[in-house]
């Protein structure tokens, strides 16, 4: 397994539609342990491949999990598991393929985030509970149900593989204020981060005499 990049916003990758998979392959075990472990690195409970700048329907959740940081000479608890370097406990990792919502029950307000739009919550309307059809790992069509946080988190990795954003679902004023602090943020890190490329070529030039 290995770490991928999460594309963040205002990234193009984020807002184009995931294509069905028609067939499962090896390639795809490979894309889905390397998102579970992404996913687990950043941490999050979601994460939907075209996060991962790969647009095809299918997205790893996992509600549950909690990361275990141990002290010097503590032993890890019984079940523990390393991933990426990292200790976790109450891993029950979902794969879902070709993912299609067939049930949907009730409403929910939820204050959701996400890891292409880091550090920014807002509360989003879901449904409290709904029913996916979908295809595991191996290619066998599954049902789940879902409620709660799976059924919000399901929901949202959903809306990825249809190039949406949580963001996308506020009003065009609260929307708008997230897309110009983003914007702003994005552009204050591109100047650090060219005037910290300009000083270390300066450096360079002044050990060289030039």
């Amino acid at each position: 397994m290995s770490l991928l990049k999460i594309y963040k916003f205002p990234d193009l990758v984020l807002a184009k539609k995931a294509a069905p998979i028609q067939r499962v392959e090896k390639s795809l075990h490979k894309l889905a342990d390397d998102m579970l472990e992404t996913m687990y690195h950043a941490p999050g409970v979601g994460l939907a491949a075209n996060q991962v700048g790969v647009l095809e329907r299918v997205l790893v959740l996992d509600t549950e999990f909690e990361p275990v940081e141990l002290e010097d000479g503590e032993t890890p608890p019984e079940g523990a598991e390393v991933i990426g370097g990292e200790l976790f406990v109450n891993r029950k990792p979902i794969i879902v393929v070709n993912p299609q919502v067939v049930q949907k029950e009730g409403e929910i307000e939820f204050t959701e985030g996400c890891l292409s739009v880091p550090e920014y919550t807002a509360d989003v309307k879901r449904a409290l509970k709904i029913k996916i059809q979908y295809q595991d790992i191996d290619g066998l069509t599954k049902t789940l149900s879902a409620e709660g946080l799976l059924a919000v988190a399901i929901q949202h990795e959903m809306d990825h593989l249809d190039g949406k954003l949580f963001i996308d679902r506020l009003s065009p004023l609260k929307k708008e204020m997230i897309r110009k602090r983003l914007r702003q943020e994005r552009l204050e890190r591109e100047r650090e981060e060219a005037e910290l490329g300009e000083a270390a070529l300066q450096s360079k030039k002044h050990k060289k005499g030039l």
